[in-house]
């Protein structure tokens, strides 16, 4: 019994030992893609935001940031639903936001999930770069019709945001 007691000891150190390289090794891969993108401190958050980026790899941590952008697009367009209601002079425009980013969560997610799984990441890459197109053509129609946007901050998130993952996505070319 003497001798199973130090043994046990010696084998949890080791795996912990083994546990925490490996979570390092992780942490510093998603750093280093990261630094590859335009915003390597929003790519971190969307990154380790998701408990799955832990033993990804590139591919992975592509499809959780194309997750990202389909999460904001579905905040933003409960946002667009909200300003329609207290908004209504917007409508017009809102209208054309509301499809714009139905653009991005309903045909470029899908089709950048399907690409990736695929390995074709230039397909992928293609719908990310759209989304962030929508998300300027969105800000860009309250100005063409001589209104202040409501939506800037949003549609700068997106465009940020799809930038990002498009960078990563880049890395798999």
């Amino acid at each position: 019994m003497n001798f199973s007691s130090p043994l046990t000891i010696l084998f949890t150190l080791l795996l912990l030992h083994e546990t925490l390289y490996s979570t390092m090794a992780d942490q510093k891969f998603i750093e280093n893609t990261c630094k590859g993108t335009p915003s390597p401190n929003l790519c971190l958050k969307i990154l380790l935001a998701n408990p799955k980026s832990q033993n990804s790899d590139l591919t992975d941590l592509a499809l959780i940031g194309v997750a990202a952008v389909k999460d904001k697009g579905v905040e933003i367009i409960r946002q667009i639903v909200a300003l329609k209601s207290s908004k209504p002079k917007l409508r017009p425009t809102l209208n054309y936001c509301e499809e714009a980013y139905h653009a991005v969560v309903y045909a470029d997610v899908p089709s950048s999930n399907e690409a990736l799984r695929g390995g074709l990441a230039k397909f992928a890459e293609d719908g990310m770069a759209d989304s962030a197109v929508e998300s300027q053509a969105c800000e860009r129609s309250f100005s063409e019709h001589g209104w202040m946007s409501p939506m800037t901050d949003s549609n700068k998130a997106m465009n940020d945001v799809a930038n990002v993952v498009r960078a990563i996505i880049r890395m798999l070319l």
